[in-house]
C-alpha cells in the first residue's frame, strides 16, 4: 500500500496570540475518551498558547515528503504527537526543525525551506483540492470509495468497518490503482494505495 498525502489547512492565516479555548479542549476530551486504545491527547489549560497557523507544519511535512520520504511517516506521527499529545506550538519553525531532528533529519534544509516557504503553494493547492473536489471543510475527514464521507472524531471501529467494506468491494465508486488493481482509499487528506 502506498500513501500519497494531501494537506488540509486548519488555520491558513496567522492569528496573533491564539489560545486553547473550551471548544478546543472539548474535542480533545471527546477524542481521548471514545476508545480504550485512543491515543494520548493532552488537555492543556484553557487560555494556554495555541499554534498561530497550521501552514508551517504542513509545509514542513511537504518538505520531508519530498526530500526524505523514508522519514515522512515518522515525522508526520511526531507532528501529531507534538500537537495533540504534548500541546506544542507546531507553527514555530524551530519547533518543527527540532521535531525533524528527533526523527533523524538534518535541520539545515528544513529550516531553509520553511524560511523560503518553498512548499506553501503546494499546501494551498492540496487544500483547494480537498474543499473543491471532495467537499471537505474540516478534519478528520475520511473518504472511502462507495461510501459517504466519515467526518469528525468517530470511533476507530467506524474506520475499520468502512475500510473492510471497501476492501470487500466497497461499491460502484471504487477507484483502482491501474498497476496493482488495488482499491484506492482516501483517508483524511491522503490516498492509500
Amino acid at each position: 500500500m502506498r500513501v500519497v498525502t494531501r494537506a488540509f489547512i486548519l488555520r491558513p492565516d496567522e492569528r496573533p496570540n491564539p489560545v486553547f479555548t473550551a471548544y478546543h479542549l472539548s474535542h480533545r476530551e471527546a477524542a481521548r475518551t471514545q476508545d480504550a486504545d485512543a491515543p494520548h491527547f493532552d488537555l492543556p489549560r484553557e487560555g494556554s498558547p495555541y499554534p498561530r497557523s497550521s501552514l508551517p507544519a504542513l509545509e514542513a511535512a511537504k518538505w520531508v515528503e519530498a526530500h526524505a520520504p523514508e522519514a515522512y511517516a515518522a515525522y508526520d506521527l511526531a507532528l501529531l504527537k507534538a500537537f495533540f499529545g504534548r500541546s506544542e506550538d507546531i507553527s514555530d519553525p524551530e519547533r518543527l526543525v527540532a521535531i525533524g531532528e528527533a526523527v533523524g533529519l538534518s535541520p539545515a534544509g528544513l529550516r531553509e525551506a520553511l524560511a523560503a516557504q518553498v512548499h506553501r503553494q503546494a499546501v494551498f493547492e492540496d487544500h483547494a483540492m480537498a474543499t473543491e473536489q471532495w467537499g471537505i471543510h474540516g478534519v478528520p475527514a475520511v473518504l472511502v470509495p462507495g461510501l459517504p464521507p466519515i467526518i469528525g472524531a468517530v470511533p476507530y471501529a467506524h474506520y475499520q468497518q468502512a475500510v473492510l467494506q471497501a476492501l470487500r468491494g466497497g461499491g460502484p465508486a471504487d477507484e483502482r490503482d491501474p498497476e496493482t488493481g488495488k482499491i484506492i482509499l482516501v483517508r483524511g487528506s491522503a490516498y492509500l494505495r
